[in-house]
């Protein structure tokens, strides 16, 4: 079920705008309709059958129906509260999960939210303490967005249902675009647009007409942090294992009567999940992949192994370039941000087929890169500051091996650059930013590109004091590889992988998403997991290989670390001409946020370039990014529609 609303704090209501806010986004439910009017509060809720329970149709009411709320997502262990709750003298309407929240609001206030189990965005209306209450789940799995005019907060589940508000001016944030290039997702709650704000991951705001709009955070990434006493590496392996077959099951469980599927990569993760399946009994799993006509970025042959033992059918979809071209600008519509990588397109197309498949959720295996140390940026940020200790050592220095594409390294000059160039980024002083650092001076270029008075706006300093103000709170006396995990858990899973490439090109399909790997219980045990046991010298994800090694096929187990990758700047650069109209001077003036002739001086250095692989990536990144952002602009002009 996924919602708008607005909350008025004025007297003025604008007749009907609730249905157009909701119509702006009916691909999220597009089985049903319910809508809550009050002279200070109006709410909608779009439904996406995915489970019928008796009489669970939303908004949701209270006993007196003093309380009401508009809920989207799931609640893994609604039974066990729901029982708690009865047992309180709570009663009862339906057996949805989406009633456990007024019960719970009921019962503890602010409070429910350390309660929950899941994955949720929702708004809650207390008729009696005049005051609305929002909130979104602790991986930021379902979207959360406001947006405050004339003393009236409109809020909703995407950016194109505000829009649809004729207060809300849509104009480009020019600090937000910055962000969303140089760090993956904006930061201080800003999005891409100018006044429109995001409800962070594990985040919740109280409205209420004394004090306004109040956001607060009700859990950080170090509160995960517990002790866990095991006597053997064994043990260990076996509470992993039990811990995500648990995490499987119970996304499963509520839903066993609706087809369900799995993305399957080829990678480590989303095979430890079919795997595991097969144990609990599944083997006629609908399964759906990726491939690409490009054999350097096709996975199939990985795929293949993962799907022995499977009696289900497989899906996979051919990716060629002309399906990109053709689907793209539907999917900035639905991302809400512009793209400087094309890795959403195919997932749209995936979730497409699925949908056309009868699937209503798909299980897939983000959050396991986070968690184990998966990522390039975990080796690269131990062997900085393995180097830091004594940068003279050639032994330290050899370490880049480790990470850089082997494709790269042609020659021991080429080897010597990149170690002169990691050299300047040994030391650094801000501690959580401290793994982004190389990242953040190589995207920080995209400013070039801007005109000169959006250049002007631009203040780094502020930037990177707000960026860092969002781990504030963190523990400082983590590892430097949990705060490096600290960063990729808010910056590139919450703010782009579980959104751009997951929820929004999901949802756009009506597919919801469900991740195994952000089950709450292993997320905690997974913290508490030694540094060296998940990344052991230089080998990702070292424990998670060890303990699925005996179901997980060897070439899989075996396989470097392949970063999921599409077409890029080529594809652009072999079809400029159906670019064209976003790259007009008329187009530059009309968006007023890059400079038409550096950007133009960017593309014919890149057709010069095109056949040199040690290129600038940074650049093939940007020309994506201003394509991408007319494109989204474009859109949201017309109100997204």
């Amino acid at each position: 079920m996924w919602y708008c609303g607005s909350c008025f704090v004025r007297n003025s209501i604008p007749d009907r705008l609730i249905e157009k806010m909701t119509g702006a986004i009916v691909h999220r439910g597009p089985d049903g309709e319910g809508y809550y009017y009050s002279s200070m509060v109006q709410l909608g809720a779009r439904r996406l059958s995915i489970v019928d329970t008796k009489n669970g149709g939303q908004p949701m009411f209270n006993e007196n129906k003093s309380i009401v709320a508009v809920f989207n997502g799931e609640i893994y262990n609604y039974i066990e509260l729901m029982n708690q709750l009865i047992s309180k003298g709570h009663a009862f309407n339906t057996l949805c999960d989406a009633e456990v929240i007024v019960h719970l609001y009921e019962e503890y206030g602010v409070e429910m939210l350390e309660k929950i189990d899941g994955q949720f965005s929702f708004a809650v209306y207390d008729q009696y303490g005049s005051r609305v209450f929002i909130a979104r789940d602790r991986n930021g799995i379902c979207p959360l967005f406001y947006s405050v005019v004339n003393n009236t907060v409109y809020f909703g589940s995407e950016i194109k249902a505000i829009a649809q508000v004729d207060e809300v001016e849509i104009r480009p944030s020019m600090q937000g675009l910055y962000e969303q290039f140089v760090y993956w997702s904006p930061a201080e709650r800003r999005t891409v647009f100018e006044n429109i704000y995001q409800i962070p991951s594990s985040g919740y705001a109280i409205i209420d007409k004394k004090n306004g709009l109040q956001v607060k955070l009700y859990h950080r990434f170090s509160d995960y942090a517990q002790e866990f006493d095991y006597s053997s590496i064994n043990e260990l392996k076996n509470e992993i294992r039990t811990t995500l077959k648990k995490a499987i099951l119970e996304r499963l469980m509520c839903d066993s009567d609706v087809k369900w599927g799995i993305y399957l990569s080829g990678g480590l993760d989303s095979t430890i999940l079919i795997k595991l399946l097969y144990e609990c009994g599944y083997d006629e799993i609908p399964t759906f992949s990726l491939g690409f006509k490009d054999y350097r970025i096709d996975e199939s042959a990985y795929q293949a192994l993962g799907l022995e033992g499977n009696k289900g059918q497989h899906t996979k979809i051919t990716v060629s370039d002309e399906d990109i071209i053709s689907q793209l600008s539907k999917v900035i519509k639905h991302c809400e941000v512009p793209l400087y990588k094309l890795g959403a397109v195919p997932m749209y197309m995936l979730s497409k087929a699925a949908h056309k498949n009868g699937v209503k959720f798909v299980l897939s295996g983000e959050g396991a890169d986070e968690l184990f140390y998966g990522y390039d940026i975990y080796k690269e940020t131990l062997y900085r500051k393995y180097c830091s200790l004594n940068p003279a050592s050639n032994i330290r220095t050899d370490g880049i091996k480790n990470f850089i594409p082997s494709g790269n390294m042609i020659s021991s000059y080429v080897l010597e650059g990149y170690k002169k160039y990691y050299s300047t980024f040994f030391q650094g002083s801000n501690e959580f930013i401290y793994s982004m650092q190389s990242r953040i001076t190589a995207s920080s270029s995209i400013l070039e590109y801007f005109n000169q008075e959006n250049k002007a706006c631009i203040d780094l300093k502020k930037i990177s004091d707000e960026v860092f103000k969002q781990f504030s709170l963190e523990s400082k006396e983590l590892t430097v590889l949990k705060k490096c995990q600290a960063v990729q858990m808010q910056l590139l899973l919450s703010g782009y992988l579980l959104s751009t490439q997951g929820d929004r090109v999901l949802m756009a399909n009506s597919v919801e998403g469900r991740y195994p790997f952000l089950d709450r219980r292993l997320i905690r045990l997974a913290y508490s997991i030694p540094d060296n046991l998940k990344l052991a010298g230089y080998n990702e994800k070292y424990i998670l290989k060890e303990t699925f090694s005996d179901i997980v096929p060897e070439p899989i187990i075996k396989r470097a670390k392949y970063q999921y990758s599409t077409p890029g700047v080529e594809l652009f650069l072999k079809n400029i001409n159906q670019f064209e109209t976003y790259l007009t001077k008329n187009t530059f003036d009309k968006y007023g946020v890059f400079d038409y002739g550096k950007v133009h001086k960017l593309i014919k250095e890149l057709k010069e370039n095109s056949d040199n692989f040690q290129r600038n990536i940074t650049q093939d990144m940007t020309m994506i990014y201003v394509i991408t952002t007319h494109m989204l602009f474009e859109s949201a002009y017309g109100k997204f529609v």
